[in-house]
């Protein structure tokens, strides 16, 4: 059983190292040509150096280290990329860039040779100096334009010149470019903006409305259970039709202005009863009329 694992971690290291050489040795690609520079880019130096561009298509980490590039078909080991450096660790999908001007001594990057303005020959070699990787022939460049690969893999004449991006040939056309021809006065992107502007505050005052309606929702749930009052009294409070608020609006004015209904103004008069006393009577007071006697 431990042999049967070793093997197999075996195995899998053989594998891995046969892997990460193929990807060295094989996935590299030669990119863009910069052969006449006169205003474009410069290097470490300030000086406006011949350069050429190595592609990283895979989504693996490629150390290039170790690795030769050569002007010379009869000799491939012409100059060799120093290994050991983080320079040379070419990420995926990016590009690394190579000054070609001649002194080796001005750093890890900068080659031996020049590249030709009136045309030449370039190639990549793996690090055992045999194997090629890659290969071009450029024709002669005016200044300041690159020979390069488009979008189908194929080299062509450059008049946008992209160290360490993504190639844009001649012939190819952006989509900023594209929308500009179409549209150069913006009108279509301020409509889209508004548009989408708009929309977006839209969208966001029914999330928020919905949000609110359940929040008040889930509030008088909680205050009926608290309470032990029915939930659908307590749902549908605060849902009064209009003619009901202006019943109470009504009932409030007239009860400010003292106004009463018609049963108000209706006078009783109820008998008082008294306790009757002789004493007080007006019989009492009286006096009897006198008896006038006439003469015979």
């Amino acid at each position: 059983m431990k042999r049967l694992r070793k093997g197999f971690v075996l195995f899998a290291i053989t594998f891995i190292s046969f892997a990460s050489y193929a990807q060295t040795t094989s996935d590299l690609r030669l990119n863009e040509i910069l052969s006449n520079n006169t205003e474009n880019i410069v290097d470490n130096y300030a000086q406006h150096s011949t350069w050429f561009e190595i592609y990283n298509p895979k989504y693996g980490t490629i150390d290039i280290g170790g690795c030769y590039v050569t002007d010379d078909v009869n000799n491939p080991k012409k100059y060799r990329i120093p290994q050991g450096i983080k320079e040379t660790k070419i990420q995926s999908q990016q590009y690394l860039l190579i000054w070609a001007d001649g002194i080796d001594y001005h750093g890890p990057l900068y080659t031996n040779f020049k590249l030709n303005p009136d045309g030449g020959y370039i190639a990549l070699y793996s690090n055992d100096g045999k194997t090629l990787i890659d290969q071009v022939k450029y024709p002669k460049l005016e200044a300041n334009t690159s020979y390069a690969k488009n979008r189908n893999d194929e080299w062509a004449i450059s008049e946008r010149v992209t160290p360490s991006l993504q190639n844009n040939t001649y012939n190819e056309i952006s989509a900023s470019e594209r929308l500009g021809l179409r549209d150069p006065y913006g009108a279509v992107i301020s409509a889209t903006a508004i548009v989408v502007v708009f929309s977006v505050l839209i969208l966001l005052f029914v999330c928020f409305k919905q949000l609110a309606k359940f929040h008040l929702k889930t509030s008088k749930k909680k205050a009926a259970e608290a309470q032990g009052i029915d939930i659908d009294k307590v749902e549908h409070a605060g849902e009064e039709t209009g003619d009901i608020y202006a019943a109470i609006a009504l009932a409030l004015r007239l009860y400010q202005d003292d106004i009463h209904d018609f049963e108000d103004m209706v006078v009783t008069i109820e008998r008082e009863d008294k306790i009757y006393s002789p004493w007080n009577s007006k019989l009492q007071s009286l006096r009897e009329t006198p008896i006038v006697k006439k003469s015979k």
